[in-house]
């Protein structure tokens, strides 16, 4: 009976510092955007130092917003590998199984183009930051979304785009074709990155107080970088190439995914650490 009301105790904090966490969020999306992009915009900086200094102030926030997450005993995160996302001239692709995954890669890219949903370049609260980070709707027609983002590519930047289009918990992937015509444009190595959850939350379609039982592990595995060349045959058409690239990255992010969801008892062990 006690231990009953202890864990159940423990749940009700973990939902009450579940919202206040979604509350501040909130708080920094507004602070960022309506506050601070129109200063960055104003500084009298070339557009390079300008775009630097919103996604540091970006990358920052995000930080210390997930340190107030681990603080409250909301999850854990572990990386490996990170010092690889730094690369210049390479596209990140990653599987995306809950709401937090970009966060927690921008939290250790911090001078990187992500490719973001349309509404927060719409959205009158983040257009504005959003612009001067240099960061790329995903509304684009495809020809022109494409061409951004090598051109970015092909300037030395770090691209970071999640190919499944939308969150797709499990180690079940359905990769789309646009990171492979994306690199295939740029000339680009890929850079696979696995997010693994474990228990679950925060998936497409759950509300944000569905919370687990247990305190979510966050894994993030930077794998080895895959270049183009053999993985294609340049004698065969653009949409065969592309085709044969989806499908090896599918392969890669899939094999490390159902490792890291196959060993729960690591898994456990880090985030207790």
């Amino acid at each position: 009976m006690i231990a009953s009301l202890c864990g159940y105790g423990r749940w009700c904090w973990r939902l009450a510092a579940t919202g206040f966490c979604f509350a501040l969020f909130a708080l920094g999306a507004l602070s960022l955007g309506l506050l601070l992009a129109p200063l960055i915009y104003l500084l009298p900086w070339p557009l390079v130092r300008r775009r630097q200094l919103a996604r540091r102030s970006i990358q920052r926030w995000v930080r210390f917003y997930l340190w107030v997450m681990r603080k409250l005993g909301l999850l854990t995160i572990s990386f490996a590998g990170e010092q690889a996302l730094q690369q210049p001239g390479v596209l990140v692709v990653a599987n995306h199984p809950t709401l937090l995954d970009a966060l927690l890669l921008m939290a250790v890219m911090p001078n990187a183009t992500f490719i973001v949903k349309a509404a927060m370049a719409r959205n009158p609260f983040t257009r504005w930051i959003v612009a001067l980070a240099g960061y790329i709707p995903n509304d684009e027609v495809g020809v022109e979304l494409v061409e951004k983002a090598a051109a970015a590519l092909r300037a030395g930047e770090t691209l970071m785009i999640f190919p499944e289009g939308t969150r797709t918990p499990g180690d079940l992937l359905s990769l789309k074709r646009g990171a492979a015509n994306i690199a295939l444009a740029a000339g680009c190595p890929l850079l696979p990155v696995v997010i693994s959850c474990q228990p679950l939350t925060l998936r497409k379609g759950e509300p944000w107080y569905r919370i687990p039982t247990q305190r979510p592990h966050f894994r993030v595995q930077v794998l080895p970088l895959m270049a183009l060349e053999p993985l294609i045959d340049r004698s065969l058409p653009p949409g065969l190439q592309a085709r044969a690239l989806t499908a090896a990255l599918t392969s890669a992010l899939s094999h490390q995914l159902q490792t890291q969801l196959q060993s729960p008892q690591q898994a456990q062990l880090q985030a207790r650490s």
